[in-house]
């Protein structure tokens, strides 16, 4: 597959950190959890689509969803096989709370690292004013979960947008350990 030059741009970053990832330098193969926050979010159709991508990169990867529930997405090792977790949230004002609440509870259960490297994928547009929760975080269109189901495309966006790689990129930024502080 050839990419066009502003293509080529876009999918850079994802593209090199996904080559180190191939190559055996981080790991064989890459294991993601989206958490849904609340039953209605679109959690399998995000996993599907990093999946998509994923493999668009020829890497290695699973992407599971899980969601609300953190002690069933426990007990099916959701967690504890995650190198990425993605907590998908809206902007309700119950998300927040709910994110602190998970954080929380993966740190009393063991689980330190996925509560400290999280990503947090946020449908909808960030409030002005409000402050942005402390873990990395990435905005996705309300409409995404319909722009995926309508499209007839392997990927539903444009390939050149940025905003169909932000999350993927986000996710191999910390697979590769270039967010560690």
């Amino acid at each position: 597959m050839r990419l066009s030059r502003k293509q080529d741009v876009t999918l850079k970053p994802a593209m090199l950190r996904a080559k180190a990832l191939a190559a055996g330098k981080i790991r064989a193969s890459l294991n993601v959890s989206v958490f849904a926050l609340d039953s209605s979010l679109p959690a399998e159709t995000l996993a599907g689509f990093l999946q998509a991508q994923f493999q668009e990169l020829s890497l290695s990867s699973q992407v599971r969803a899980a969601g609300p529930e953190r002690v069933q997405a426990a007990l099916t090792g959701h967690f504890t096989k995650a190198d990425v977790l993605v907590v998908l949230g809206d902007t309700s004002a119950k998300a927040e709370p709910a994110l602190m609440d998970l954080v929380q509870w993966l740190l009393l259960n063991g689980q330190t690292n996925l509560a400290e490297n999280l990503l947090y994928a946020q449908l909808g547009s960030a409030k002005s004013g409000t402050v942005a929760p402390v873990f990395e975080r990435v905005i996705l269109p309300l409409d995404f979960a319909e722009r995926v189901q309508q499209s007839g495309r392997r990927f539903p966006w444009a390939a050149s947008s940025h905003e169909q790689w932000a999350l993927a990129d986000a996710v191999l930024t910390y697979a590769t350990g270039l967010a560690a502080e």
